[in-house]
């Protein structure tokens, strides 16, 4: 739904947001929005909309409830909020979501100018800008409610699923807005073998030098020069131990050893040596089982520092779409799930992979969570690499 040729666009007013985000909102709304909206002082505006995670939103929340404020407020949140004599929209917020809810609630607001002139003589109860820093925490608790519905999860059509299911799981039947069903989709890595190898290939790095990993299993010895681990083991052994969580006992065995390179005990057989980010990716894979490692937030967008180099890495179901759409911008992997419609632990291992090796991380800027990014148009005329695609597909 957008704004109708010739009406005028909704006045509202923004709280919460620092500049940059103040900035991302007003071209949120001429785009994706269609100029269904316009910011304006607090004086002109119908509507509120506040970023409820800022630190003193409780504050502007009080002081609107002291002053009668009677303007609709729209609260925007990575949490789901109820809070009396207000509207919700869960950040990243969508265009669609936005537009139909300006809309909805613009026929309660009085327009008259009567209306008007007594806010414009009324003193402003919080600046169009950011809070003060000084001001307390937030007063108003806000009740987290579960969504009533589950989150619609789409297979994605390909014909290599099936070959995956086996060691990345599946997350049927988890209602992802229910904080005890949540917990399911998401693993500790350092009650893994997975964990001690990443710690280890860190300490390796920036110490510069060769280590071996000794646990109660096989050695595993770490080349941080040459960018390369050596395991005298097979995949199907390797894919076991992944998914081995490691108690406190098998926990004791565990130590990370110089490993001198010049001495009779350095590896020969070269069929052993993998590359370490490889080795890594696919350890992780394992291990996760379509889960999200610990200290990711989901709800907090993620994004790609580089492009995954699929010509070593294992490539799972999706992963390249996800490449693609976390190359725009950062998402939230709820919001990748949705958009690309594909099952969750697909995305969740490939999050998982991508974080273990570095080229993937958790979002901190204020202005990546608050709206979701516009598509990108699709240009309707093939390139040079799709003009030869199509020719081998025999188009």
């Amino acid at each position: 739904m957008i704004k109708k040729s010739g009406s005028l666009p909704i006045r509202v007013a923004l709280y919460g947001m620092d500049p940059r985000s103040r900035k991302t909102m007003e071209l949120y709304l001429k785009g994706p929005c269609r100029g269904i909206a316009v910011i304006v002082d607090e004086v002109e505006a119908e509507i509120d909309i506040l970023d409820a995670d800022f630190p003193t939103a409780g504050e502007v929340l009080k002081a609107r409830a002291e002053k009668q404020v009677e303007r609709p407020i729209i609260l925007l949140s990575l949490e789901r909020l109820k809070i009396e004599n207000t509207h919700f929209l869960q950040k990243p917020v969508k265009a669609a979501e936005l537009v139909d809810m300006l809309v909805k609630i613009r026929p309660k607001v009085a327009t008259t100018k009567a209306h008007r002139e007594h806010h414009a003589h009324s003193k402003p109860v919080a600046t169009s800008h950011e809070p003060s820093p000084e001001k307390p925490a937030p007063s108003h608790k806000a009740v987290h409610t579960p969504e009533e519905t589950p989150v619609k999860r789409r297979s994605a059509m390909q014909m290599n699923e099936g070959g995956y299911t086996g060691f990345l799981g599946t997350l049927n039947d988890i209602d992802f807005n229910d904080p005890e069903h949540l917990a399911n989709a998401f693993f500790d890595p350092k009650r893994f073998f997975m964990g001690f190898v990443q710690s280890a290939y860190k300490v390796a790095k920036a110490e510069g030098k060769a280590l071996q990993l000794q646990s109660m299993w096989k050695p595993l010895i770490i080349y941080p020069g040459r960018q390369q681990v050596w395991l005298d083991a097979d995949e199907k052994h390797l894919r076991v131990m992944a998914g081995i969580e490691q108690n406190k006992t098998l926990n004791s065995y565990v130590s990370l050893v110089p490993f001198d390179v010049n001495t009779d005990k350095n590896p020969k057989d070269e069929s052993k040596f993998q590359d370490m980010d490889a080795f890594l990716w696919k350890l992780t894979l394992w291990t996760s089982k379509g889960r999200l490692p610990n200290g990711l937030n989901i709800n907090h967008p993620v994004f790609l520092k580089q492009w995954p180099n699929f010509t070593r890495l294992m490539i799972t179901p999706d992963s390249m779409r996800i490449s693609a759409l976390l190359a725009q911008g950062p998402r939230t992997p709820m919001n990748v799930i949705e958009e690309l419609g594909v099952r969750p632990e697909y995305v969740f291992a490939f999050i998982a992979a991508c974080h273990a090796i570095g080229i993937l991380d958790q979002s901190t800027r204020h202005t990546d969570e608050l709206v979701v990014p516009e598509k990108p148009k699709v240009n309707k005329k093939p390139g040079f690499l799709g003009k030869i695609l199509n020719k081998l597909r025999g188009g």
